[in-house]
């Protein structure tokens, strides 16, 4: 009987890790992307930093000074993906800005932030102050965590 009972316990413990894990891992909710619609291009912004999506899914963030590092050593003020064959990488300002000074703020969600997506692009921010984007086959990151570039 005792073992019944321990199996039983052990099991009911699995089931709520399981059940926990999958709530954490969960995809922030995604937004109706026509308001941040300006002509062909999504404008938004998360925790100071100014991003967008193009209609050919170019995607690209203006960052706030010391929130970045390329490589963990350069300082970086944004970050884009604009061409298939390159990973994610600074512009250092050469081809302008990518993001709108006022433009609107992706919501925090239930605290794990929230996704926009357009353009085969998709960018999730808000919640804990990061920002995350994915588009031709790259990604990059920046916030809390660090900064990251594939």
């Amino acid at each position: 009987m005792k073992a019944h009972r321990f199996v039983g316990v052990a099991v009911a413990a699995l089931a709520l890790s399981l059940a926990g894990a999958a709530g954490a891992n969960a995809a922030p909710p995604s937004v109706d992307v026509t308001p941040y619609l300006v002509g062909a291009t999504a404008y938004f912004s998360v925790d100071g930093a100014n991003c967008s999506i193009q209609s050919n899914g170019d995607v690209g963030c203006d960052i706030p000074a010391g929130m970045a590092k390329w490589y963990n050593v350069i300082p970086i003020t944004d970050l884009s993906i604009d061409l298939p064959f390159l990973p994610a990488h600074p512009t250092f300002g050469l081809l302008g800005q990518h993001g709108r000074a006022g433009s609107l703020t992706l919501p925090a969600g239930d605290g794990y932030g929230s996704t926009i997506n357009y353009a085969g692009a998709t960018c999730s921010g808000g919640g804990r102050g990061a920002v995350s984007c994915t588009s031709k086959g790259h990604s990059f990151s920046f916030g809390w965590s660090g900064t990251q570039t594939s």
